[in-house]
């Protein structure tokens, strides 16, 4: 949850984000499996729990009504096994009920393991001693026990921010320290050690619950000055390592599994759009748009250590409170960037967070703690609502001035659309002002669906067509995403 603390240090933010640049620019080829195949399904949408969703009913029943399935949430080992006992001795107490009150609402728990308990580790966010063997089997033991009891959790997730790069700032995890990169002193480096604690929990995981995977998690932004790359601005607390990530895959190429199983099932990353412009000028991002821009950084670097694994985002969002962005903007992004990974073949997206949380001045949520609807709820379901069943086909390559994605069900097409002439404030690119842009569609009627889900038809040579040919509908577009069905 990097963006989390940040925020709190707003005026650092805001300078950071002057100081950002943006360039336009298209997905690099990978194998499939690396990409999500098929329509868009409830499994692509996912919130943050934020640790108060569940915790209240009011909360939770509205967050199943945006359609979203998925509550993304912490399980800490610590809490669970506070000293080393058998799972028949865990303190199940409280997971069970927070479980429980999502599984009675047809919600499932997106559940990472964090917090290492005293007795397994020196740090909660770093790694166990992976040479111990009597700790290996300690670590399986829990994560198996997990999986087997909450059968209908299908994805388990290791830490969050695994490349966190101090002990006193970790978001969850803190395995890319980069004071000396062995936080337990045992000679094995902390990306290592990752990997194997991967492979451990992959094992657990799969013996317990065929059904169930196991993804591992990083930041891979905001980089800290000590592993900084070029062209990046990194200024303190940034507190990500660099070099974690492609080490990780190094690590995992170069010590392939027993019976060459994986050491995960999935890699989740975090996005937050005001880092966007650095990756879209990365060699790898030509012609992407932020979420894809790092998406394809990513299987860039897996493709280099031959090896590739479905992605996930378990945290993008924009702040509604940000002056440069504001309510709509709020809106605008959360759509902008959900169809953009659906288009780059994410799997899963996960909006942080549900819940606004004032006393951290985190107003990230589609609901503010009074349970007031905000506007990006509303774009939430209409977003759900409108590509849910669909299937990605291809981008808008006409005129570079739209930007614009075909999706397919049954025969019909749909496009989701906005203006591409961004006005860069140096801030979040997905809530950049823009200049009016037009579409032109070969279609008798459009059926236009606006980011809230205002509905209209548009007929050839009626009003809202501002193209005069017959047979041809020219439709204005602004910042905002449009859904066009073309001849409903």
């Amino acid at each position: 949850m990097f963006k989390q603390f940040n925020n709190s240090l707003r005026g650092w933010t805001i300078w950071r984000w002057l100081l950002l640049g943006a360039l336009g620019l298209s997905l690099m080829t990978l194998p499939r499996a690396a990409f999500a195949d098929g329509p868009i399904t409830p499994d692509f949408f996912s919130m943050d729990d934020g640790g108060v969703t569940l915790a209240n009913p009011a909360f939770t029943a509205l967050a199943r009504a945006t359609g979203a399935p998925y509550l993304r949430t912490a399980v800490y080992w610590s809490a669970v096994e506070p000293t080393n006992t058998t799972p028949a001795n865990y303190n199940w107490s409280l997971l069970d009920s927070y479980f429980n009150r999502a599984f009675s609402a047809d919600i499932i728990p997106l559940a990472y393991v964090a917090e290492n308990p005293s007795w397994a580790a020196n740090t909660a966010c770093g790694p166990i001693d992976t040479t111990n063997e009597t700790l290996r089997a300690e670590f399986a033991e829990f994560v198996g026990a997990l999986a087997a009891r909450y059968p209908q959790i299908k994805r388990w997730g290791l830490y969050n921010e695994s490349d966190g790069s101090r002990v006193d700032l970790h978001t969850g995890g803190c395995f890319g320290d980069t004071v000396n990169g062995d936080l337990n002193a045992n000679g094995v480096p902390d990306y290592a050690e990752y990997a194997e604690m991967a492979g451990i929990a992959r094992d657990a995981v799969h013996q317990a619950n065929p059904d169930a995977q196991l993804f591992i998690t990083v930041a891979f932004d905001d980089f800290d000055i000590p592993t900084c790359p070029p062209g990046y601005t990194c200024l303190p607390p940034s507190h990500f390592d660099y070099h974690f990530l492609p080490n990780l895959f190094q690590y995992m190429a170069a010590h392939p599994r027993p019976g060459g199983a994986p050491y995960a099932d999935a890699l989740a990353f975090t996005y937050y759009d005001i880092y966007g412009p650095y990756w879209e000028r990365q060699s790898s991002g030509a012609g992407s748009h932020g979420i894809q821009a790092k998406a394809a950084a990513i299987r860039k670097r897996m493709q280099d250590a031959g090896i590739a694994m479905p992605l996930l985002v378990v945290e993008t969002g924009d702040d509604s409170q940000a002056g440069w962005i504001g309510a709509d903007g709020q809106s605008r992004c959360l759509a902008i960037s959900h169809v953009r990974g659906m288009a780059s073949g994410l799997q899963l997206m996960t909006w942080w967070t549900f819940v606004d949380n004032p006393v951290k001045t985190w107003y990230y949520g589609l609901v503010d703690v009074n349970q007031n609807l905000k506007p990006s709820y509303t774009a939430y379901q209409t977003l759900f609502q409108q590509m849910n069943g669909w299937t990605y086909s291809k981008r808008w390559e006409k005129n570079k001035s739209v930007e614009a994605y075909l999706f397919t069900l049954g025969g019909k097409k749909k496009w989701v659309a906005w203006s591409n002439r961004a006005q860069s404030d140096g801030k979040s690119p997905c809530a950049y002002p823009r200049k009016k842009a037009r579409m032109n569609f070969r279609a008798k009627r459009l059926s236009v669906t606006d980011l809230y889900g205002n509905a209209k038809i548009i007929r050839d040579n009626h009003a809202g067509d501002l193209n005069p040919r017959p047979g041809r509908i020219r439709l204005a577009l602004d910042g905002s995403p449009q859904y066009v069905v073309v001849n409903p």
